[in-house]
């Protein structure tokens, strides 16, 4: 896999909207304060770290598609207007990564389609798929061009990567968005206590733009992405820690920066993302000439990728 550059950026987290305030919090370390959630039928709430309001407002709030949308989607739109920048024209296609999807609003529609079906709203339906972040980015971007979304494990928006990349490759698309994201719910947070009892559920989003023709700007080349290795949670953290070394063995040799982003808090597609971003920003500010990650995955498969550094072109 070559000539297939990482042209844009973005990202939304606790840190707040744009890559530079997640990459200022990963450099300090001053982590954002958790809030709390309510779980009913529970006295103690639930930890999570939540996405803080934009500010100011983002002019595509105000596009019909955005809003009555969960904040799934308001954070990938976030990110990809960001990783787009001034790209917007030409055709785009569109890859969305997720885990958990859009949980808020399915929460609510079947809560009130449990209690009471004559009033459940049909207009949180539509919100409740996985795709609708997708279908919102497409509209909002003025794209028909393909559009896939892809649910999986923590390491899913690895995946994307090597999707989308194999689209630029056979001519499908010129350049092509992968964006991953997830939204904080007491349903979730209260799964992961389950099996990470000292994890804390964090939301946001994280975008990369790809492209055939490489950026004047410093900018980062995909590599690789590894094959996903399997492994079976009931295996213990030996098995899990088997699959990391098969895709650390993988990726290719050499200098490499590996940050974890983990600090934040369980993301899951979303943290991968800003571990992309992360290990990026730290190549280029040591000047080395690789960036690699390893994503362990959170219950069956790890998958890895490595990223070429490149100066900025000389004018």
């Amino acid at each position: 896999m070559s000539g297939i550059f990482l042209s844009g950026f973005g990202a939304v987290s606790p840190a707040g909207w744009g890559c530079e305030r997640l990459l200022g919090l990963l450099r300090t370390g001053e982590l954002p304060m958790p809030q709390t959630v309510e779980r009913p039928g529970w006295t103690r709430p639930l930890t999570v770290r939540r996405v803080p309001a934009p500010s100011p407002r983002p002019t595509w709030a105000a596009h019909a598609r955005m809003r009555r949308s969960a904040a799934i989607s308001q954070f990938a739109m976030g990110a990809a207007a960001e990783a787009l920048g001034n790209q917007t024209a030409g055709p785009l296609g569109i890859v969305f990564c997720t885990t958990c999807g859009c949980v808020n609003y399915s929460r609510r529609f079947y809560d009130e389609a449990l209690r009471d079906p004559s009033v459940a709203s049909p207009l949180l339906f539509p919100e409740t798929v996985f795709n609708a972040p997708a279908s919102h980015l497409s509209s909002v971007l003025g794209t028909a061009a393909i559009n896939y979304t892809l649910v999986g494990d923590t390491g899913v928006f690895l995946r994307g990567l090597a999707l989308a990349a194999g689209w630029i490759e056979a001519g499908r698309v010129e350049r092509c968005l992968v964006v991953a994201a997830e939204e904080v719910d007491w349903i979730i947070s209260d799964s992961l206590r389950h099996f990470r009892k000292s994890a804390t559920l964090t939301e946001g989003a994280g975008a990369v733009l790809l492209t055939r023709e490489r950026p004047r700007t410093l900018c980062a080349e995909l590599e690789c992405v590894t094959d996903p290795e399997q492994f079976a949670t009931r295996g213990g953290s030996s098995r899990r820690a088997d699959a990391l070394q098969r895709v650390a063995s993988a990726l290719p040799t050499g200098l490499a920066s590996t940050p974890d982003a983990a600090r934040l808090g369980e993301g899951f597609s979303a943290s991968t993302v800003w571990q992309v971003l992360a290990a990026i920003d730290t190549a280029w500010e040591r000047q080395l000439p690789r960036a690699t990650i390893c994503v362990p995955g959170a219950y069956h498969e790890a998958i890895g990728a490595s990223f070429t550094i490149h100066p900025a072109a000389t004018p």
